[in-house]
């Protein structure tokens, strides 16, 4: 974060608060509603911890290119960003956080990978809107987000205010189904780490306000590369 720049978390607070104070008292309930079932439903989940091997994946990128989590491995630490979508406002809070971190993470020694269930053309406007330098991977079925532990499914009762905010998932996402990823931060150490491809910090949380702030993460990315 640069001197006097707002935090992340400031900014997501800051966002979350005013788009409550605009919303109906129906809305409200919704989603209070929702975010207890979604709550519920983590309790269950096998979120994948440090200590524990990161799936190996490949995907596209928003320009086409299949993106091998082995290969950036092999040239040192990863974060890896799941994220619901470009259509997120909190999402996008989030990456334009990571583009303005992105030469810090690049001085630390790693590397940024972005996986969502958008679709790769909306990857692409994704990252021509917000000048993002980094891989953006769509993951359509959510196969590697299941892979890690962090899919949930959007409940019923919150469904009828996305449709009316536009963001009818099943067409978005081209899979007929209202599962996401719950916005979720890993650090994998290198291959040349011990173990190799081994997950050092986690972070996954379903409040919409909740991010792993990028200092976070590039400062387990320093303890792995160290002075």
């Amino acid at each position: 974060m640069r001197d006097g720049q707002m935090s992340l978390a400031e900014q997501l607070s800051g966002f979350y608060q005013g788009m409550q104070s605009r919303m109906a008292p129906a809305d409200l309930e919704a989603l209070r509603c929702a975010d207890l079932q979604l709550a519920a439903a983590k309790a269950d989940q096998a979120i994948l911890q440090p200590g524990e091997p990161a799936p190996k994946f490949s995907l596209f990128d928003q320009n086409g290119v299949r993106v091998s989590l082995a290969d950036r491995l092999g040239v040192g630490p990863v974060v890896l960003l799941f994220i619901r979508g470009g259509w997120c406002p909190f999402c996008t809070l989030q990456l334009r956080a990571w583009q303005d971190a992105l030469p810090r993470l690049h001085d630390a020694g790693g590397d940024l990978l972005t996986v969502s269930p958008q679709r790769a053309d909306a990857c692409s406007r994704c990252a021509e809107r917000d000048l993002l330098a980094f891989p953006m991977l769509s993951d359509p079925a959510g196969a590697v987000a299941d892979s890690y532990g962090v899919t949930v499914e959007l409940p019923e009762i919150v469904r009828p205010l996305y449709l009316r905010l536009g963001h009818d998932l099943p067409r978005i996402n081209d899979t007929g189904t209202w599962r996401l990823p719950m916005a979720a931060t890993f650090v994998i150490a290198p291959n040349s780490g011990a173990p190799d491809g081994q997950i050092v910090m986690a972070h996954a949380d379903l409040e919409l306000s909740k991010r792993c702030d990028p200092d976070v993460a590039i400062q387990a990315v320093h303890r792995l590369t160290g002075p």
